[in-house]
């Protein structure tokens, strides 16, 4: 629900109530320490371990409500992904911990295969990153940070909810001498025969969503060695998941027989140097991704599949900062060794990858009291299969008058994506002379913040995203489609966000986008200066949080209009509002603290698709208890 910077910590003690605002520096955006108001474009901070526990119950609706995002939903536990200004899930970079996520396969990270129990924060950097951090960045940038425990303890959780929805969790910190190791086990699972509305434009028959039941189990182990001038981190996650993965319901008489089987496994080990005005930062991270996808024949002797898709990826790196009062740099190696087994591919396949990068801040006062920060930054990358290229990039961040807290912001710079697995090596289709796609992006805005007496910040923000050499399938000879260079867009808009803080009891925030994402493919083609598809043009949100004692009570509503569902534009799917509602408290006792919480989601009953013929469940009930034993 929240997209607001918010955390709740409640005691039952003279302990006051805390609601954590902006962090005091992001990293994301530079690869150096910076503040959110000093930055050269738009960056968001969400405390994802304090949004869990205020109602949210995936990644994908924590990110719904991100300024600029776009969650392209297929359903409970079904394909969930997301766009930063009018890109695709494709052109935005996911990482874990600075570890790559998005598939080599289909270029695209699936939020329902991340469990929020993992990860800690969230750093979302909008606008083209490739001269940081290589390929895939053309929208932004989406970095997971694992949870870690600051105390020792012993925990447990359970949660039920509507349409046969379980989770059961459990946890254990303990220090070791100075290390500290965390190990926890879940297991979250539902039936998803959720109650939809289907219509066919003349009657509307009521239906169950059928064949959409999921199990998903993860683990998680996290080694923390604090020393006085260094820091080793090992991280291991494990995921599984059977799920039903219904298709679109085309009539009153659907029955989706689909399933999906997944593994993922991830790990990375990361060790911080300091050497007096330098930190040395070294990694190795490793992710396994499996899929198998199976389709029964719907009649006897029908057509079956019964697909798989394994991908091992290996990426070690080396990153230097400096840091003195005037000026912060960073200049790193990296590299990529990708492998993929599937039986859409005629044989297995490899790619290498190695990039080298540089970035700064350089800040010096100006006239008028005025304060400047100048952002350079580029990098070079080199792939396997097909070549080189090299990405720039120019911001800058202005406060004209130190007393009042205004900065101007703007960047510019190039960025690419690297063609997949799919694209390249599809068997019969895939096209191995394929190039990259290539981005021009711009954006410029301001912020303003105030501490005192009342915390507010505000954020206007104006965007331009131009794509070419975007790789589309198209008809080939006979029958078979294959990916080519074909298709041009220029994604633009602007984003409005508030955020007002009272007294560590109240908190608002509110968010306006208007965006188009248009084809300028073809002069000549009736899809010439068209809405993409399934984007709209208008987003909206609206969060509440008040604090009494030891409870909290949150809304909020999203606002998402139309979609065009043709490329001509003459067919759209209709826009929706959906409200949620949460209540909770954290009862600190002598030992151990509960943590109820009650959730309602879309508690007015909104009939509604993000996706053409894909629905979503009507109000829906939640329930959960966390409890903590102290050590």
């Amino acid at each position: 629900m929240l997209a607001l910077v918010l955390t709740l910590l409640i005691h039952t003690n003279a302990d006051s109530l805390r609601i954590f605002r902006a962090p005091d520096v992001v990293i994301t955006s530079t690869r150096n320490p910076v503040t959110p108001q000093d930055s050269p474009s738009k960056v968001m901070d969400l405390d994802v371990k304090q949004l869990s526990s205020l109602g949210f119950t995936n990644l994908g609706s924590i990110l719904s409500y991100g300024d600029g995002l776009y969650v392209k939903d297929y359903g409970p536990s079904q394909l969930s992904t997301i766009g930063i200004r009018g890109t695709g899930a494709e052109e935005t970079l996911f990482m874990m911990d600075g570890v790559r996520l998005n598939s080599v396969q289909n270029g695209v990270l699936d939020l329902f295969l991340i469990p929020i129990s993992e990860i800690g924060n969230v750093e979302i950097s909008e606008g083209g990153s490739s001269s940081l951090y290589g390929a895939d960045a053309m929208g932004g940038v989406v970095n997971l940070n694992t949870a870690s425990s600051e105390s020792p303890h012993v925990g447990v959780s359970f949660g039920a909810g509507s349409y046969g929805y379980q989770r059961s969790r459990a946890s254990v910190n303990e220090k070791m001498g100075r290390a500290s190791i965390t190990l926890t086990a879940e297991r979250t699972r539902a039936s998803n025969d959720f109650k939809f509305n289907f219509s066919d434009g003349l009657n509307s028959f009521p239906m169950t969503r059928d064949g959409a039941d999921f199990v998903r189990d993860n683990e998680f182990a996290q080694i923390v060695i604090p020393a006085k001038e260094s820091s080793t981190s090992i991280v291991v996650s494990n995921m599984t998941a059977n799920r039903g993965t219904p298709g679109p319901v085309t009539g009153p008489f659907y029955v989706g027989t689909e399933r999906e089987y997944d593994g993922d496994l991830f790990s990375v080990i990361n060790h911080e140097q300091k050497l007096g005005d330098f930190l040395l930062s070294a990694s190795g991270g490793f992710t396994y991704g499996y899929l198998r996808y199976v389709q029964p024949a719907v009649v006897p002797g029908g057509f079956f599949i019964d697909d798989f898709y394994k991908m091992l990826s290996f990426q070690p790196s080396l990153q230097l900062n400096y840091s003195s009062r005037d000026f912060k740099g960073t200049a790193g190696i990296d590299g990529e060794q990708d492998h993929g087994t599937s039986s859409e591919m005629q044989e297995p396949k490899n790619r290498t990858r190695a990039g080298a990068f540089a970035s700064g801040v350089i800040n010096f006062k100006g006239p008028f009291s005025s304060m400047v920060h100048i952002f350079p930054s580029a990098r070079i990358d080199w792939y396997s299969d097909f070549g080189a290229t090299f990405n720039p990039k120019f911001g800058m961040n202005i406060r004209p008058v130190q007393s009042i807290p205004v900065n101007l912001r703007a960047s510019v710079g190039s960025s690419f994506r690297a063609p997949t697995f799919n694209e390249l090596y599809y068997a019969g289709a895939g096209n191995p002379s394929i190039k990259p796609e290539r981005s021009v992006n711009y954006d410029a805005g301001l912020v303003f913040s105030l501490h005192e007496p009342v915390d507010i910040q505000a954020d206007a923000d104006y965007y331009a995203i131009n794509i070419r050499d975007g790789i589309v399938w198209l008809p080939s000879s006979g029958n078979i489609w294959r990916p080519v260079n074909y298709q041009r867009t220029l994604s633009q808009g602007i984003e409005l966000s508030a955020q007002v803080n009272y007294r560590d009891f109240l908190a608002l925030r509110g968010t306006y986008s208007f965006g188009q994402a248009v084809n300028l493919s073809d002069p000549n083609s009736p899809t010439y200066d068209k809405q993409l598809i399934y984007l709209p043009q208008e987003q909206g949100s609206l969060v509440a949080a008040v604090s009494p004692w030891i409870l909290t009570f949150s809304a909020a509503m999203r606002y998402i209009s139309f979609r065009y569902v043709t490329v001509q534009n003459d067919q759209f799917l209709p826009g929706f509002t959906t409200a949620d509602l949460s209540a909770g408290a954290r009862i600190h006792l002598s030992h151990f603290d509960l943590r109820p919480l009650i959730s309602v989601k879309n508690v007015f009953n909104e009939n509604y698709q993000v996706i053409p013929q894909y629905p979503m469940p009507l109000r829906t009930f939640y329930f959960d208890l966390g409890i903590q034993f102290n050590q």
